[in-house]
């Protein structure tokens, strides 16, 4: 009898934390702005709230709602908050944009209608929607690891290869970081893994919130080994940003359990050009780099 009531504590405790939850996303959706939501194409999944009158939504990295496609004219489409709701319209592009498979000028849009460019299609969701909430916290789960908040290894080679097409078809320089934290068996050796985790997740905080900007994307290639993707970065900037996070995370205190931990990383670099004829061949020279950097002793930023 007692362990039946138990249960019921336990499912009663579990149902107000679920109510709870239920609540928060409720709230949350009543602040959300209107969003359009990748639902064919890439980045799938992926929202974009409709948070300024107006958004530009192209191939360009400045653009607001940047989609790295080929088809997609570098400024594509606009989307306008006016009075009676949001306006879709056509910036001149060259393959035009569609509403349910209708090609439009200038349209006042509904909710749940389907937005076309190049191809790659959104769903437009009005203001207020749990949908709204909700693609944002799955595209999330979708696509970041869960111990650093990182991209994972699926999402980052997804975001290479958009910036990589991008480069390709805009003339704009891409770099490509890739790292790894040295000795870092040691480290758990020493320390052990829950401190390993930590450094893992310290070292990636750092970077995201620190030491890139909001386009630039930190994903975690594997184990103790991150890349770091700079679209529209020509080297020798990149190199700079390369060596302020090397010195930044040897001089950060890693302090787990009362205890700091002496943390470095060894970095390689290259930059899209000539002999970089597909994805492949950049993360390639990337890693070459990454290899020529703990070959010199760790510590330290090597370019290929």
């Amino acid at each position: 009898m007692v362990q039946r009531g138990k249960k019921t504590e336990e499912t009663d405790q579990t149902a107000v934390a679920d109510s709870d939850t239920l609540n928060i996303r409720l709230e949350e959706a009543k602040a959300s702005a209107p969003v359009v939501v990748v639902i064919s194409g890439r980045p799938l999944g992926k929202s974009f709230s409709i948070a300024k009158d107006r958004m530009v939504m192209g191939r360009d990295l400045t653009a607001d709602i940047s989609i790295g496609e080929s088809a997609i004219s570098r400024n594509h489409t606009e989307f306008l908050v006016t009075e009676e709701g949001v306006v879709v319209k056509d910036m001149g592009s060259t393959n035009g944009t569609f509403v349910n498979d209708q090609k439009i000028d200038k349209r006042l849009l509904n909710d749940g209608d389907l937005i076309r460019v190049g191809n790659c299609i959104l769903k437009f969701l009005k203001e207020g929607q749990i949908e709204n909430v909700h693609y944002g916290k799955m595209y999330d789960l979708a696509t970041r690891d869960d111990l650093t908040g990182a991209l994972n290894k699926k999402a980052l080679i997804d975001f290479i290869s958009e910036e990589f097409a991008r480069a390709q078809a805009s003339m704009r320089p891409m770099c490509l970081m890739m790292f790894d934290i040295d000795h870092f068996k040691q480290t758990n050796d020493k320390y052990g893994h829950l401190a390993g985790d930590y450094v893992l997740k310290e070292i990636s905080s750092l970077i995201i919130n620190k030491m890139i900007r909001q386009k630039d994307a930190l994903g975690r290639y594997g184990g103790e080994e991150f890349a770091l993707v700079l679209g529209g970065t020509p080297l020798e900037i990149a190199v700079d940003v390369a060596e302020r996070i090397r010195s930044a995370i040897e001089h950060n205190k890693f302090i787990f359990d009362n205890t700091q931990i002496p943390v470095t990383i060894s970095i390689g670099i290259c930059a899209v050009d000539s002999t970089t004829k597909n994805v492949d061949d950049l993360i390639a020279l990337a890693d070459k780099a990454l290899y020529d950097a703990k070959n010199q002793g760790r510590n330290r930023v090597c370019v290929r």
